[in-house]
């Protein structure tokens, strides 16, 4: 459950891995509701779903508290769930927001409402309620294009050069920095590492690891990224994080964002608003803009679906060849 499943993090970079005010809010539901919600948590196939899970499903919580006080968790309705999505959608639900007033974007309500789809349908297969209020629940609209913004090739290559000039001093942030820009593993993935998840397969280093979903895969490692991580594997135990703080403490994906900003200064690279999403987007992105196939670069970023790969096809090259800047040319030689 959530406040033994997960470390509470109390306050930024304590080590801990979710948040405190939500685990609080979760052990504050009555035996029975806390009940189900600690067995559907732990139903999550990684720690990465589970973290998930808690945070949509306490920020309902927080919602049902201010829109429908008295509302029990396994007792809403449809109605209930219609208007928390649209107080989601339009930014005026009195709480559940990221912050006050300002909308969600579509694919996050989205997951919201996936999110207590999946714990009201775990309650109807354990026979604690009749119905999935969720299942009716119309989701909105998700566009096809990704909203994370991508940095160019030229930024991309800059940032593994800052990479190896921090790898000195801070050898866990180059590689951080090396395995999101270059193999593009998503955080979560990144800060599951350990020792032994660096592996020789067949003549490549490989890092073997858990995708989103539970799904266990493996992924060449580049001779520039495998010598960024060669000085974290020397005389330590296999079940050790890969990564860690000069406290010893693992990262998190604050951590990683620190070390996304490090190369990018070192490199002479804008910082601002860098994350470890960021560096993925980039990563799909620029492959597709250089015409890595599609079915390869799903592979890479492990998607299950080629749709959301093809949510990252908006390189520069797609827009350099744009039909607006033919109309432009085409009027302004009429003129």
């Amino acid at each position: 459950m959530p406040s033994h499943a997960a470390r509470p993090r109390r306050a930024r970079g304590d080590g801990g891995e979710v948040p405190g005010a939500d685990v609080d809010t979760a052990d504050a539901l009555p035996e029975a509701e806390w009940r189900t919600v600690a067995a559907w948590l732990k139903a999550g196939k990684s720690a990465t779903t589970r973290r998930a899970r808690l945070a949509d499903t306490a920020a309902f919580l927080r919602w049902l508290a201010a829109e429908a006080p008295g509302a029990g968790l396994l007792a809403v309705s449809e109605d209930h769930l219609v208007h928390y999505s649209d107080g989601l959608a339009t930014g005026t639900a009195r709480a559940g927001l990221a912050r006050p007033g300002v909308p969600l974007a579509p694919a996050t309500v989205a997951r919201r409402l996936s999110t207590l789809s999946s714990l009201y349908g775990y309650a109807v297969r354990r026979r604690i309620i009749t119905a999935n209020p969720a299942d009716v629940v119309e989701r909105p609209e998700v566009s096809a294009i990704g909203t994370t913004p991508a940095r160019t090739v030229e930024e991309a290559t800059a940032l593994i050069d800052g990479a190896e000039a921090i790898a000195a001093r801070y050898p866990a942030d180059a590689a951080a920095v090396a395995l999101l820009s270059v193999c593009a593993v998503r955080v979560g993935e990144l800060v599951a590492l350990t020792v032994g998840s660096v592996a020789v397969d067949a003549g490549h280093t490989v890092i073997v690891f858990r995708r989103k979903g539970g799904k266990t895969d493996r992924m060449p490692v580049p001779p520039r990224v495998r010598a960024l991580l060669q000085s974290l594997l020397a005389d330590r135990s296999p079940g050790e994080p890969l990564l860690v703080r000069d406290d010893g403490r693992p990262f998190d994906r604050w951590r990683t964002t620190t070390a996304l900003r490090r190369a990018a200064t070192a490199a002479g690279v804008d910082p601002a608003r860098l994350t470890p999403h960021t560096a993925r987007a980039t990563a799909a992105t620029v492959a597709l803009d250089a015409g890595v196939p599609l079915a390869d670069v799903q592979e890479l970023l492990g998607h299950a679906s080629p749709v959301t790969t093809q949510r990252y096809n908006r390189g520069r090259r797609k827009l350099d060849s744009h039909a607006a800047y033919r109309m432009a040319a085409l009027l302004a030689g009429g003129s």
